[in-house]
């Protein structure tokens, strides 16, 4: 059996984030460069030696805030193989909420990981990168798939990626937790954007995923655009009399 934690170690544990919380507040204003194991002391009236009992240094301290959205950037992006076979609106619509809402709740790491990514390690921006194309290779592959099977409209399913994840990871500068919406409310609306910008109108849907409905499509479109350039012969001999 687990044992409760005690008062000795719940207090360790609000002290170590208050440190990283001020970590990250200065880092984002100052960068790490900028900043000093005494700016963060001093920002949380301590002790110097009460934030390196905690960390060793600026590096401990950024490794810190930035490796758990880091590690929840790769869970989401392996969660790709869940959502193969869904409905590419539902698999669309669910990655974005899970995205937008790991962003949200965790803005100051985002903003201390894209703010001061040269101040990283070879290994923590290989990391990086990584977690970013894992990321990107899902959104775009949902919508890829999404388009071939005729749910989404035609689209650059990378150019539509960056869109989606650009408008998730502006939250992390825009989103106050005492706004008019809440975390999940401001999630589910990115996604219900989202869905939107790229669903294809229900009629222009193919009923049957091969190139002959393709075909059917394509033929409808240049039945309706003959109409719109070539003028009705009848109309135009009616206009001549």
């Amino acid at each position: 059996m687990n044992e409760l934690p005690t008062k000795a170690t719940m207090k360790g544990e609000v002290l170590r984030g208050a440190i990283l919380d001020a970590a990250a507040k200065l880092f984002i204003e100052r960068g790490t460069g900028g900043t000093s194991m005494q700016d963060i002391a001093e920002s949380l009236g301590l002790s110097r030696t009460a934030v390196y009992y905690y960390f060793k240094n600026k590096d401990a301290i950024l490794r810190a805030l930035t490796e758990e959205i880091l590690t929840s950037a790769r869970e989401l992006a392996n969660a790709a193989v869940s959502r193969q076979d869904r409905d590419p609106a539902e698999a669309l619509r669910e990655l974005v909420t899970d995205y937008a809402n790991l962003i949200l709740s965790r803005p100051a790491e985002f903003r201390v990981a894209d703010r001061n990514e040269s101040d990283l390690t070879q290994r923590q921006r290989a990391s990086m990168h990584t977690a970013r194309r894992s990321v990107l290779a899902d959104f775009s592959g949902i919508i890829e798939r999404g388009i071939q099977l005729g749910h989404f409209r035609m689209a650059d399913p990378h150019v539509a990626a960056f869109g989606l994840i650009g408008m998730c990871n502006w939250t992390a500068w825009w989103f106050k937790p005492s706004g008019r919406l809440g975390q999940q409310e401001v999630a589910e609306a990115i996604a219900d954007m989202a869905i939107h910008a790229l669903r294809r109108d229900e009629s222009r849907r193919a009923r049957v995923p091969d190139v002959k409905e393709s075909l059917r499509l394509l033929r409808e479109d240049l039945a309706y655009l003959e109409k719109l350039v070539v003028p009705d012969e009848d109309a135009s001999a009616g206009q001549r009399k």
